[in-house]
């Protein structure tokens, strides 16, 4: 996760303080609440995730913050609206590790619905993947296992999706 990445979590912008930084967490705490948004535990990995790494570089905002306001959006909206139909598609299992949403498990079904999301495939680790469009390895090319990106950007776990006739029961 770089620093853009973490502010478009919250969909902050310009200068960022630790006031705003706190204002823009608690909202979204507040909105994706476990007790009131199904697919909030996961979100709220996310959120922590860019949380904790917007706290620890403060000071660095400023310097690496793009000039070009069009990289800036709202990408826990489009996040949660991916996670939404993912927790639909039964036999599939997901895991937000930083911002991103690794899926496995049954997904040969659901190949064009992960399509239309704009999950990608990762050929090497044989899993579907959803990440910040802005998110380019150009740097970083080594190939690490799950269990290494774990490590890295943490986790609570993976969670199998409901599928739709578990959904409507619930609902």
């Amino acid at each position: 996760m770089n620093i853009q990445e973490a502010l478009n979590v919250f969909g902050l912008t310009g200068e960022v303080n630790q006031a705003e930084l706190k204002k823009a967490f608690k909202r979204l705490a507040v909105k994706y609440h476990p007790d009131k948004n199904p697919i909030g535990a996961e979100m709220m990995k996310m959120i922590n995730a860019a949380y904790e790494f917007l706290t620890n570089n403060l000071e660095k905002i400023k310097q690496s913050q793009s000039p070009n306001e069009e990289d800036v959006y709202n990408y826990s909206d489009e996040i949660e609206s991916v996670l939404k139909t993912i927790v639909t598609l039964e036999g599939v299992v997901f895991e937000v590790i930083g911002n991103w949403v690794w899926i496995r498990g049954e997904t040969k079904s659901h190949k064009e619905i992960l399509k239309a999301l704009k999950c990608k495939w990762a050929p090497i680790k044989k899993v579907w993947y959803y990440r910040p469009e802005e998110h380019k390895s150009v740097f970083n090319r080594k190939t690490h296992t799950i269990e290494e990106i774990r490590e890295m950007y943490g986790t609570n776990g993976q969670r199998k999706a409901k599928g739709k006739r578990q959904l409507e029961k619930t609902n």
